[in-house]
């Protein structure tokens, strides 16, 4: 059970991450225009696992950012209840 849980918990924290990320930034528009000059290169079965471990890489890390960014605020929280 537990581990549906943290399942939906994941799932929670990536959709609202998704809903709070553009996709016009600089950054994004690059890496996609690299993507489309690859996609001349090489087969596109390549170029979708490769899109894909990308995305879950960067849904993991976003995800760990957000974790450890809740932790913090935790810790913060608790300092400031002491006093």
């Amino acid at each position: 059970m537990n581990a549906k849980v943290e399942q939906l918990r994941n799932y929670s924290v990536i959709s609202r991450l998704d809903d709070a990320i553009p996709l016009s930034t600089e950054e994004w528009i690059s890496a996609e225009h690299l993507l489309n000059q690859v996609s001349e290169f090489v087969p596109l079965s390549m170029l979708n696992n490769l899109t894909e471990a990308i995305i879950t890489y960067a849904d993991d890390q976003a995800r760990r950012g957000y974790l450890l960014g809740q932790e913090d605020l935790v810790h913060e929280w608790k300092a400031r209840n002491k006093h």
